[in-house]
């Protein structure tokens, strides 16, 4: 990603948002479901790569993801299941075992009973991100089905801070890339999306929020740029978003080609093989900016992987059962 960037002018990394902060109990169909977007919090490592222009995130099963994705609709993971998969990924007993320390500590979970014979609990406020995580997944199907579409408005917001005031100043910068915008100038982001309720929410608890200005407009010109299709091919480049959705494609086409026996024959097996392609969905979501069909080329190649995506992940939910993994896309 950092191989596209130049100054003045940096795609969009999405970030964690706070959905309940933002509308409660807001619908997945409106523009609500924008504002309950951006990436899981165990993404937040990729956005911080993103930001900082150190090229190519990770598509990696970590040992979070795996506990993660097999809490059932309760919460709940049953840890020797867990152990087994992780085994059926490669990843040694060890590094679970300091996941899920990591999220006791944290305060994300809470486990009853020991080593294999246990389970690990989620609490409310985790399984609260999970559903917002569910939505983004969602919202990129919605815009592929062209039931999200474009209002031909885009969205500017500007601020000034002092030197004196650094720290606000970095704040509201990374706040406003994190929510998919790209700079124009210094001070100056634009997005394609209604972002007004992220920024209200984000900046809500913040000596920032009195700061921005904000303003909508169907006429932008960057540069000599007055197309939008343009104008979004300069602020969102498409190379580094078509090399997140490689590691997707792979997976895809050896799936494609190995039919049935892809999967294999033992359950931690073909969870392993679930989580790989579950990863490399969430790795592209993480580097794309989801931006409306009508500013991307067509064909557009993430919409067809996706369509993809969902034609195999819908064959392996019914046959798999209700564990998070399945539900989630």
């Amino acid at each position: 990603m950092g191989a596209a960037r130049r100054r003045g002018h940096q795609p969009p990394c999405p970030g964690a948002v706070r959905a309940l902060r933002v509308r409660r109990g807001a619908d997945a169909g409106g523009v609500a479901a924008w504002g309950a977007l951006r990436f899981p919090e165990r993404h937040r490592d990729d956005a911080r790569a993103f930001r900082a222009g150190r090229g190519h995130v990770s598509a990696e099963v970590t040992p979070r993801f795996v506990v993660e994705a097999l809490v059932d609709a309760n919460g709940v993971a049953d840890l020797g299941r867990v152990y087994d998969v992780a085994v059926a990924l490669g990843i040694g007993e060890q590094p679970v075992r300091l996941a899920i320390r990591r999220m006791i500590t944290t305060g994300d979970a809470e486990q009853q009973g020991r080593g294999r014979r246990g389970t690990l609990h989620l609490n409310p406020a985790a399984r609260v991100r999970d559903r917002h995580d569910v939505v983004f997944v969602h919202h990129a199907y919605r815009q592929d089905a062209g039931e999200a579409p474009w209002d031909g408005a885009w969205r500017l917001c500007a601020f000034s801070v002092p030197e004196a005031r650094r720290a606000t100043r970095d704040t509201l910068r990374a706040t406003l890339v994190r929510l998919g915008g790209a700079a124009l100038g210094p001070g100056l982001y634009v997005s394609a999306h209604d972002w007004d309720a992220l920024i209200d929410a984000e900046t809500a608890d913040t000596d920032g929020a009195g700061l921005l200005t904000r303003a909508t407009t169907s006429d932008l010109r960057v540069g000599d740029l007055r197309d939008p299709r343009a104008i979004a091919a300069r602020l969102w480049p498409a190379r580094p978003v078509l090399a997140a959705y490689r590691p997707l494609a792979a997976l895809l086409d050896n799936v494609a080609a190995g039919g049935a026996d892809a999967w294999g024959s033992d359950e931690p097996g073909r969870i392993a093989l679930a989580l790989r392609l579950a990863v490399a969905f969430d790795h592209a979501l993480v580097t794309d900016p989801l931006l409306p069909p009508e500013l991307r080329p067509a064909p557009w190649p993430p919409t067809e992987l996706r369509a993809r995506f969902r034609a195999v992940w819908a064959t392996v939910a019914d046959e798999e059962g209700s564990a998070r993994l399945y539900t989630r896309y």
